[in-house]
C-alpha cells in the first residue's frame, strides 16, 4: 500500500511493507547448510535496511512528535516568523489506544472443558504462572502493542537464559528484525532474522546476525559489514550453531491489521495538516507583535546634526560659509521608546501645485488581518477528522459524558471495538505461536505432559474502560440473584472492583471453609467454651488472656 504525503511527493517506498516470503524447497536446501542460507538471508536484509527501515523511522518519529513540520524549509523572508510546531497527536492516540486494548493484563488460562487430570492441568497453570511471572509478560504484551499502534508490526522472542534452563521473553525492535515464510497459503513461518550493532558509541562498530530455524540458531558477524554499505556477504563470519529446542521458530511477528499498517498511519497527511495550521497561527502571532509601527506627522523631537570638526573641535565651515554638516537632523526615533511627539505639518497638494493640506499625527502598526474564527473552525475540523478515520475516542468532546449511560458510551467506542476485535484475534495468533515455542520447550525438559497444551489454552483481554464500581456491582448481585451464573463467572466479573485474581479469591473462601469447618470440629471436641469446661475443668480464658499467656 502507497501512502503520499502532503507535501507531494510519496512518502514510503511501494516495498516499505512487502511481507517476505521464500519457496520450502529453496529453504530445505540449505537449512542445514548456515553459509548458503546466509547468502540468501542476507538478501532480505540488505531488502529490509534499504526498503523498509525508513518507514519505521519515520513513524517512530512521529510517535515522538518529530513531524515531518520539523523539516520544512525555511522561509524565503528572513524577516518571517518560521515556527514549526508538532503536535504530539500519534503519541496522544498510541496511549488511548494501548490502553484500552491491553490496559487490564491478558488472561491466560486453561479452558474448563478440558479432559485433563487435575494434578497435570494444576502442574501446568503453575509452570504457566512462572512463565509469565519471571519474564515480565504483561509488560513486554504492552511494548508489543505499542509497536502495533506505531509501525502495524511487532516481533518478541523466546530464549533460554544464560546458564539457566529458564526461558526469558523480550520484545525485538522491527528496526532490527523480520520473519521469511513459506510460499504456500499457511504462510508458515520459515526463518526469523535479527541483526544490530555493538561497539563503542559509533566507532569499532560489528555488525551481528542470528538466524533462528525451527531446530538451530545460527550466530554470524561481520566488522563494520553494514547492509547498508552492501557489504559482501562473504565478510560475515559463523561464529556458532547452537539447538534450541523449541520445535519453531521462537521469533514471533504479530500485525495490528492484515496490511500491517499503524493505527494512525493513514491520517499522516491530517497530521501533517494539524501541524501546518498550528505553525501558521504561531507565525501570525509572532509576526504581530513584533509588526513595523508607521508614524505620520512631525517629530518633535530631532537629533542635532553632526558636524565636520577640526582638531580643535570646531566645526569646519564650507565656501558657502555655512558648517560642514556630515548628517543631518532626523527624528528621533529609537523602538525602545513607548511615546513620541509628533505635530501637524502643512503637505504641499503636489507638483504644479500650491494648495496646502494639514497633515494630522498619527501612529499604526502595519499588520495583516487573520481570520481566527476561520481558522479555529478548521483546525478543530482536523481534530475531529483524526479521532474519527483513526476511531480514537475524543475525551475532550462535550458531548463524551462521563456520566453517559454504558448505552450510550457502547455507541461511541463502537468503531474502536470494531478494530479492537481484530486487533484480539491477530494478538491471539502471535500468543499462541509463543506459547507454541514455550510448550515444545517445557515438554522437551519434561517439565509438562505430553498434551496438546496449547489448544486447551484461552487468553482473555479484558479493555480498559473508565470504572463504574457501583453499576458493576450491582450487576453482579442481579446476576448472583438468578442463580444461573456459576461462581467462578461471579469471581471473575467482581476482579476489576477488587483487585483479587479469581482464583486467589477461590482459594481463600476454601480456606475459608476450612478453618470454619476446623474450628467447629475443635468446638464440638472441647477446644473451647462449654465443651472445655466439661471435659477437663478449666474454663476458657478470654482471647486477650489467651494472647497474654501465650506471650508469656
Amino acid at each position: 500500500m502507497t501512502i503520499n504525503s502532503i507535501y507531494g511527493e510519496r512518502r514510503f517506498d511501494r516495498a516499505a511493507n512487502r511481507d517476505y516470503t521464500m519457496p520450502v524447497g529453496t529453504y530445505t536446501a540449505v537449512a542445514e547448510q548456515p553459509l548458503e542460507l546466509m547468502k540468501i538471508v542476507y538478501q532480505f536484509i540488505n531488502h529490509h535496511q534499504n526498503h523498509q527501515v525508513s518507514r519505521l523511522q519515520t513513524l517512530y518519529d512521529y510517535y515522538q512528535a518529530k513531524n515531518a513540520i520539523k523539516k520544512q524549509v525555511d522561509s524565503n523572508n528572513p524577516y518571517h516568523a518560521n515556527n514549526r510546531v508538532a503536535a504530539a497527536f500519534a503519541r496522544y492516540m498510541t496511549s488511548i489506544r494501548v490502553g484500552y486494548l491491553i490496559g487490564n493484563p491478558i488472561q491466560i488460562k486453561l479452558q474448563d472443558d478440558t479432559d485433563i487430570d487435575d494434578s497435570q492441568a494444576n502442574k501446568f497453570q503453575d509452570v504457566l504462572n512462572a512463565f509469565i511471572s519471571n519474564t515480565n509478560a504483561d509488560y513486554v504484551d504492552q511494548q508489543i502493542a505499542k509497536d502495533l499502534s506505531i509501525t502495524g508490526r511487532a516481533y518478541d522472542l523466546i530464549y533460554v537464559k544464560t546458564g539457566t534452563t529458564d526461558l526469558g521473553l523480550v520484545r525485538i525492535d522491527p528496526e532490527q528484525a523480520f520473519v521469511i515464510y513459506d510460499d504456500t497459503v499457511d504462510q508458515h513461518p520459515l526463518v526469523g532474522v535479527r541483526y544490530y550493532q555493538t561497539g563503542i558509541l559509533d566507532n569499532q562498530l560489528t555488525e551481528h546476525y542470528e538466524i533462528y530455524t525451527d531446530s538451530k540458531l545460527y550466530k554470524f558477524h561481520s566488522n563494520g559489514g553494514l547492509p547498508q554499505t552492501n557489504s559482501p556477504v562473504a565478510n560475515a563470519v559463523l561464529d556458532d550453531t547452537l539447538p534450541h529446542f523449541f520445535n519453531a521458530v521462537p521469533l514471533t511477528e504479530y500485525r495490528n491489521n492484515d496490511e500491517r499498517l499503524g493505527d494512525w498511519e493513514p491520517e499522516l497527511d491530517q497530521l501533517d495538516a494539524l501541524d501546518k495550521s498550528v505553525s501558521m497561527m504561531a507565525d501570525f502571532q509572532e509576526d504581530f507583535n513584533n509588526a513595523n509601527i508607521v508614524l505620520t506627522g512631525k517629530f518633535s523631537n530631532m537629533t542635532e546634526p553632526k558636524y565636520l570638526l577640526d582638531e580643535n573641535g570646531n566645526k569646519k565651515l564650507g565656501q558657502d560659509g555655512q558648517p560642514i554638516i556630515l548628517e543631518s537632523s532626523h527624528p528621533n526615533v529609537d523602538p525602545k521608546n513607548h511615546m513620541w511627539y509628533l505635530e501637524p505639518f502643512a503637505a504641499s497638494g503636489g507638483v504644479g501645485s500650491t494648495a496646502k493640506h494639514i497633515i494630522q499625527p498619527d501612529a499604526k502598526y502595519l499588520t495583516k488581518q487573520y481570520d481566527a474564527a476561520g481558522w479555529s473552525t478548521y483546525t478543530n475540523f482536523l481534530i475531529n477528522e483524526i479521532h474519527k478515520y483513526t476511531n480514537t475516542p475524543n475525551v475532550n468532546d462535550p458531548n463524551f459524558a462521563s456520566n453517559a449511560s454504558g448505552v450510550a458510551m457502547s455507541y461511541k467506542l463502537w468503531g474502536s471495538d470494531q478494530e479492537r476485535k481484530l486487533q484480539e484475534t491477530l494478538f491471539k495468533r502471535g500468543l499462541h505461536a509463543r506459547l507454541n515455542a514455550c510448550i515444545n520447550y517445557w515438554q522437551t525438559l519434561n517439565q509438562v505432559s505430553a498434551d496438546s497444551w496449547n489448544t486447551m489454552l484461552k487468553a482473555n483481554f479484558m479493555p480498559n474502560l473508565p470504572k463504574n464500581d457501583d453499576a458493576t456491582a450491582q450487576l453482579i448481585t442481579l446476576l448472583n440473584g438468578t442463580g444461573k451464573f456459576s461462581d467462578e463467572t461471579i469471581r471473575d466479573m467482581a476482579e476489576p472492583i477488587t483487585g483479587i485474581n479469581a482464583d486467589t479469591e477461590a482459594e481463600r473462601i476454601k480456606e475459608g471453609i476450612h478453618d470454619a469447618k476446623e474450628d467447629e470440629s475443635n468446638y464440638a471436641q472441647g477446644a473451647g467454651g462449654l465443651g472445655k469446661i466439661f471435659a477437663t475443668g478449666e474454663k476458657t480464658p478470654l482471647p486477650n488472656q489467651q494472647n497474654e499467656g501465650d506471650a508469656d
